[in-house]
């Protein structure tokens, strides 16, 4: 891959959305060209190059571009929004809406990201290296699908509303989740390996969707009803995908355990599933 290197130039006192950082954006233009894309800070438009010092290589097709953001970024939103293709490096942390609405490539975020991270994310990887905002993956407000593809990977925690209104693809916390993980969905995975806080699955309609619990669960919403406890063959087959295909080394402690399976939300007439780790014990 062709790698295109950003260097910031500081932190400006108001944020940045910069969608221009895309390897669909910037493949097949000359590098005086990349300094001039326009990027929105408040009500006015300025360049790319006034923000960062921009050198390296670039690639004829997004598929073979490579951008590194040499440092964090949290005053930069939507870095990636939208992409189909290529790869993005940030050294550090990211700003709003970073992966929003992307359909391929891969984003890794060494740092924590903020609110919105994935949100709408149809295809794609988003691996998020420290904690990750509110909504992530989420849908944005007035619609009624979060993410339908691709997958986000977390290492620290997330906040309210993780995969609310998902409707397909995975995401894995190694962390804590705050409050209504996995609210309004309907397919999809969402893996969660530190303690899942109250309102889990709220108005969970089901056609597939799964919330996977690995450690604490503050507690269940009583409209989800146990089933039964079980060692589901496909649980086998994703938590040996985590670990093995995703680098998700903790899911392999779990690939024999037994599952409680809780079924809901019952006050919408939903068929999703909460599955919780019998070695942990239930809800609390």
């Amino acid at each position: 891959m062709r790698a295109l290197r950003l260097r910031p130039k500081g932190a400006p006192s108001i944020p940045v959305e910069a969608e221009a950082i895309s390897p669909d954006i910037v493949a097949g233009k000359a590098l005086p060209e990349i300094e001039k894309l326009v990027v929105h800070v408040g009500n006015t438009t300025r360049p790319l190059g006034d923000f960062f010092d921009v050198e390296g290589e670039v690639a004829e097709l997004a598929a073979e571009q490579l951008i590194i953001v040499e440092g964090g970024i949290p005053w930069a939103k939507y870095i990636g929004a939208s992409m189909t293709g290529g790869r993005i490096i940030v050294e550090g942390d990211a700003g709003m809406h970073a992966g929003s609405q992307m359909s391929g490539g891969e984003i890794t975020v060494e740092g924590s990201a903020s609110d919105w991270a994935g949100a709408e994310m149809r295809g794609g990887l988003l691996r998020i290296g420290g904690d990750a905002g509110d909504l992530l993956g989420a849908a944005y407000r007035g619609s009624s699908e979060g993410m339908t593809g691709g997958c986000i990977i977390v290492e620290g925690r997330a906040g309210l509303e993780t995969g609310s209104f998902m409707r397909r693809g995975m995401v894995v916390v190694l962390g804590d989740v705050g409050p209504f993980a996995g609210a309004h969905m309907n397919g999809g995975e969402i893996f969660v390996f530190g303690r899942a806080a109250r309102r889990l699955g709220a108005e969970m309609r089901g056609n597939g969707g799964v919330i996977v619990c690995l450690g604490e669960v503050e507690a269940l919403l009583p409209t989800f009803v146990y089933d039964a406890t079980y060692r589901p063959t496909f649980m086998k087959l994703y938590l040996r995908e985590l670990r093995d295909a995703l680098g998700v080394r903790e899911a392999g402690k779990f690939i024999d355990s037994a599952f409680r399976r809780y079924r809901g939300d019952a006050a919408v007439g939903g068929d999703g599933e909460i599955l919780i780790a019998e070695r942990q014990g239930g809800p609390g």
